[in-house]
């Protein structure tokens, strides 16, 4: 008989992060605009398409949820950063669909900044994975990556691009500022630990 595998510290954290990265995937690639529409049109056209986007999304959520809640980390921490995922999420898709059916409009700008997709993917995840791991509320600043992908998706909306290089160009904004700002966070925790008690910056 083979040695009997354990689901312990490492192996819990091995998962949360294959997960969280899954789940921020689907968030990436995932048609929001398709989900927080899908509400207008129930009952008015003869397909499954709004079930679809809706189960997609739960997905999404389940996803977040379930990475979050396998760090082996206290729970209050996982609890804190899976209700600030789920909170960001179901608030992106109640505002959107006010959006979507035209309730909300102005400032046209603010809205678009606020409820892209990868704005709401990051803040969700680098958000949510900073509190579920405990990190220093100091280093919660590095959430600020969040508008990245509004920014990008701003600079690049007048350059004629295929719609593959602009999918590529905005997972990409949304990929490589989240990874560096967990990174950072985690290096920025570790030296404010190692601060002796009481030492303050010049």
């Amino acid at each position: 008989m083979g040695p009997r595998l354990r689901f312990d510290r490492g192996a819990r954290y091995g998962a949360a992060v294959v997960t969280q990265l899954f789940a921020t995937y689907l968030a990436i690639t995932t048609d929001f605009t398709a989900i927080i529409q899908a509400e207008s049109y129930t009952g008015s056209i003869s397909t499954d398409v709004p079930l679809l986007n809706v189960l997609q999304f739960i997905v999404i959520l389940a996803a977040f949820t379930a990475a979050l809640a396998m760090l082996p980390t206290p729970i209050a921490g996982r609890i804190g950063g899976i209700t600030l995922a789920l909170v960001v999420l179901l608030l992106w898709a109640a505002l959107g669909i006010e959006r979507g059916v035209g309730a909300i409009v102005h400032p046209v700008t603010l809205w678009s900044f606020v409820l892209n997709q990868g704005f709401v993917t990051l803040l969700a995840s680098v958000g949510g994975w900073l509190i579920a791991r405990g990190r220093h509320p100091l280093t919660w600043v590095v959430a600020i990556v969040a508008v990245v992908p509004s920014i990008t998706a701003m600079a690049i909306a007048s350059v004629d691009l295929p719609l593959g290089a602009y999918a590529l160009i905005m997972e990409a904004a949304v990929v490589v500022p989240g990874l560096a700002a967990v990174w950072i966070a985690a290096r920025w925790d570790r030296a404010l630990a190692a601060r002796p008690i009481g030492q303050t910056d010049a």
